[in-house]
């Protein structure tokens, strides 16, 4: 009974697994905090899977604290881009942002975008990420977008998200050929 029930807990989980393997993503993320004391924090992530990218974090604390993460990649399913920073300073508002986007070599464009702003009060957070993946039959892309306030204040958010149409985009990564550099 229990070699029946792993065989079958592998044969479910397999494509989930495979479907990951199977296409390219990108994803970024942001964060700021700074309160009227001290010089502040800031984080940031940078991720790409797929053939041919790179991802990027910058981070700096003092009197204005930024954050930026940035992951761009290249394959056989298209191109995929994530960007997001942050910035925050002592007494100013604190700001978070993301911009997502993905060109499939089907022509389908995936893309999403959105921010945070945190002001007032004697701290201020904001946070703000996303990722895009592009895969053979179509792309996604995600956002969010947070912040806190300490002693009060308000916060601002919004994300969006969209897939269109483009047959342009379909006919100019088709004569973009990846190479695979051997290593």
């Amino acid at each position: 009974m229990k070699r029946l029930m792993t065989t079958t807990i592998m044969l479910l989980m397999g494509p989930l697994g495979m479907t990951a393997v199977l296409g390219s993503e990108a994803a970024t993320q942001a964060s700021v905090t700074h309160g009227r004391r001290g010089n502040g924090s800031a984080m940031a992530t940078a991720q790409y899977e797929g053939t041919v990218g790179l991802a990027r974090t910058r981070t700096e604390t003092g009197r204005v604290t930024l954050a930026r993460g940035l992951a761009v990649g290249l394959d056989e399913d298209g191109l995929s881009v994530s960007l997001s920073h942050g910035v925050a300073s002592r007494r100013g508002p604190a700001y978070a942002g993301t911009f997502n986007l993905a060109i499939n070599t089907n022509g389908q464009v995936s893309g999403s975008y959105g921010g945070s702003l945190s002001r007032g009060g004697s701290s201020r957070s904001a946070t703000a990420g996303g990722s895009v993946q592009a895969t053979r039959r179509g792309g996604s892309a995600r956002a969010f977008a947070t912040g806190q306030t300490r002693g009060g204040g308000t916060v601002k958010a919004s994300t969006q998200s969209y897939q269109r149409r483009v047959q342009v985009a379909r006919k100019v990564l088709r004569k973009v050929k990846v190479i695979r550099r051997r290593r």
